[in-house]
């Protein structure tokens, strides 16, 4: 069931999570625009072997400014609410945080081709909790399917 009123919803959570597949699904079950923030900024192998993580950062918070002025579904990378500037652009955004066990995040992104920092996850994912648990509620992802996934978004929505 849509939300009430204009649609501004954010999935957060680490790679593998499901937060662009489920995001397309939502955006399409809802008729409201679908990004992934990623794939908006670009190449992101390029970006940070021309510019490193910190070149990469700005782009995103950059990209991620200007999309939260609009309505519609977001999928965030999986570093983007650990900034607070990113965090304080998305208020008025619902936040859910997609999440999965490591083994289930490794499964789905393989060696992680295109992901640079797919070779630290387990790091990532401990450096990262707090923020993905501060942004808004979880939905685990181990075992579900992206319908099923999505069902359990929506009704955090409806809830709100």
């Amino acid at each position: 069931m849509r939300p009430a009123g204009p649609v501004r919803l954010a999935l957060a959570g680490p790679m593998g999570a499901g937060k662009s597949t489920v995001g397309r699904l939502l955006a399409a079950r809802w008729s409201v625009p679908f990004v992934d923030l990623d794939a908006a900024i670009g190449d992101i192998p390029v970006i940070f072997a021309a510019e490193g993580e910190a070149g990469f950062r700005r782009r995103e918070r950059e990209m991620l400014a200007r999309l939260v002025e609009g309505e519609g579904v977001l999928a965030l990378g999986g570093g983007t609410v650990v900034d607070p500037a990113n965090r304080a652009l998305l208020d008025g955004w619902r936040v859910v945080v997609l999440m999965g066990a490591p083994s289930t995040l490794r499964a789905r992104i393989g060696d992680g081709p295109g992901r640079p920092l797919a070779a630290n996850l387990e790091a990532l994912l401990g450096a990262r909790a707090e923020a993905w648990r501060a942004a808004g509620p979880r939905v685990d992802t181990d075992g579900l399917g992206p319908d099923a996934v999505a069902d359990r978004v929506e009704e955090l929505c409806a809830s709100r």
